[in-house]
């Protein structure tokens, strides 16, 4: 518990201090963002903006016991497509389809769920658009009833964008995320350490 209580500290301090950091600067650099905000390319987040993330995870491991001749198989696939549209230059709101795949020494299992929240993007500072989340999200394991459901939440997030042309961002980000019910097992738990490197698309304005 220590641990993890240190791991939840440094998130949150990077979900605070890190975005907060980057914003010290002159009015100078603010009146440059102002700028950038109406005709450059480089911010792409602000008022009626609608922004694509898709996401995929992979994951596969072999687990060995000394002295058994077993070999555990472990495989998960996490498919995530998120639509963001900014109300403001500086909130967002997000919302996202989940997928989960599994198979545990061939038993195969696959939840859908979903995924909502809110994102708060920083002012444009230099090449950078700091950026803070939090959300929640839900994954069924036995249709869509509260069985067997597992609970996202919170969901918090730290990172960064750099924006790449005029409709295009590449994020990277941190994050925690705490897991009830975990895999669809009544009572389980789980506390994940979220690191990933993504693209954001942002192919229209509504205004």
């Amino acid at each position: 518990m220590k641990a993890l209580s240190m791991i939840v500290a440094s998130i949150v301090a990077v979900v605070l201090i890190v975005p907060g950091s980057a914003l010290a600067g002159t009015k100078a650099q603010a009146d440059v963002d102002n700028v950038n905000h109406s005709s450059g390319p480089g911010y792409l987040v602000s008022a009626g903006a609608v922004e694509f993330s898709p996401t995929v995870t992979f994951t596969h491991q072999n687990f060995k016991r000394e002295g058994y001749g077993n070999v555990d198989h472990f495989t998960q696939l996490d498919v995530k497509p998120t639509v963001g549209f900014c109300v403001s230059d500086h909130y967002e709101v997000m919302a996202g389809f989940l997928a989960r795949h599994t198979s545990v020494n061939g038993d195969d299992d696959t939840a859908l769920g979903a995924t909502a929240g809110l994102t708060y993007n920083f002012s444009r500072h230099g090449s950078v658009i700091p950026f803070v989340g939090l959300g929640f999200g839900a994954l069924f394991y036995d249709g869509f009833t509260m069985d067997n459901t597992a609970v996202l939440a919170p969901m918090l997030t730290g990172g960064v964008r750099v924006p790449v042309g005029g409709m295009a961002a590449v994020n990277m980000s941190v994050g925690y995320q705490h897991e009830s019910n975990a895999d669809g097992e009544f009572n389980a738990s789980a506390n994940r350490i979220v690191a990933s490197v993504g693209v954001s698309l942002f192919p229209w304005r509504t205004r």
